[in-house]
């Protein structure tokens, strides 16, 4: 059969006949790309003109760069896609996780720093506008002395120590309907029945963490003095009391008031390891709450520079309702 053809193609040679060409029929069998190949390099290798005609090497390499690189180059390109949007993705989840996680300790902070609807209310762009208490506790603590342990001990040495000191107060706290409004130095002043009102309960809160930080300064001991025992002073005072939030770019959560005012002469007019009240809270606390002891004093003449009646709150008759 080869022979028989041969002989066809040299006889139609010698005759002078056009030219002839093997025909490119279309087969679902060929890979496309070869078809693709093979029309667009025929027109070359088929050349009239011997010299225009490609070399066995460049129809080999366009060979190559058909079947095996521009299959390759598209895989790979489309690999490298894929592998791109998986890494962004993860990448993206991974950014989307850590601001979430980062808002989540600002929002921690914020609950922190401000009461709970204040924050709310920031939050949804709204203003948050003063309050008026009828009825609240106040009160203020303060270290005997402070201003001498500070200066025999290096600044690291008196922020662990208030770093501790508040940590144990702030614990007191979260067990009693009260809220921290802000330390300054050695001052640490709370209030109870603001934000949240509670009736009458506020003295009898404020009565409670009084109470039980003087019980724990029983057994706390300074972190660089050893055989140093704290003392404080404690003071308080009930009525009404004003709240606002002060400030746009720093908001802080603020009282004023008489009220506030009284509570800061009560503690600072009082003495160490002693709880000092006022009239007011002494009432409140006989009427509603009589298991609270507490001695009077007598009078005080700093407060408005007039006579002014205040306690000592002792303690706590725990059995108090059961000899009822």
């Amino acid at each position: 059969m080869l022979w028989s053809l041969l002989t066809e193609l040299a006889q139609k040679a010698s005759e002078g006949e056009k030219i002839q060409r093997p025909s490119i029929q279309k087969n679902k069998k060929l890979n496309p790309d070869m078809i693709a190949l093979l029309q667009a390099v025929r027109i070359d290798c088929w050349s009239g003109q011997p010299d225009m005609r490609p070399t066995i090497r460049r129809v080999r390499l366009a060979t190559e760069i058909a079947l095996k690189t521009k299959g390759n180059l598209v895989d790979s390109m489309m690999k490298m896609m894929e592998e791109y949007a998986n890494n962004l993705e993860k990448l993206v989840g991974e950014r989307t996780k850590l601001a979430e996680e980062a808002n989540l300790r600002a929002e921690r902070l914020l609950f922190q720093l401000l009461p709970k609807n204040v924050v709310i209310e920031l939050k949804a762009g709204r203003s948050v506008p003063p309050k008026l208490y009828d009825s609240a506790t106040v009160m203020f603590s303060d270290i005997v002395g402070f201003t001498k342990l500070c200066s025999a001990s290096t600044p690291i040495e008196v922020v662990n120590l208030l770093n501790k000191l508040y940590s144990e107060f702030d614990s007191i706290l979260n067990k009693q309907d009260c809220y921290k409004v802000e330390t300054i130095g050695d001052a640490y002043m709370v209030v109870s029945g603001i934000p949240m009102e509670n009736g009458r309960r506020h003295v009898a809160n404020i009565a409670s963490v009084t109470l039980e930080i003087m019980e724990l300064l029983k057994t706390f001991v300074v972190p660089h003095r050893q055989n140093h025992r704290l003392s404080i002073r404690l003071g308080f005072a009930s009525g009404p009391v004003a709240a606002a939030v002060v400030g746009l770019n720093s908001p802080r959560f603020c009282l004023f008031g008489e009220t506030v005012n009284i509570a800061s002469i009560m503690e600072s007019s009082g003495e160490g390891e002693r709880i000092q009240i006022t009239d007011s809270s002494k009432i409140l606390l006989a009427n509603e709450y009589p298991e609270y002891i507490i001695e009077i004093r007598g009078i005080n003449k700093e407060v408005n520079q007039s006579e002014f009646t205040t306690h000592w709150l002792v303690g706590k008759d725990e059995e108090y309702f059961k000899k009822k």
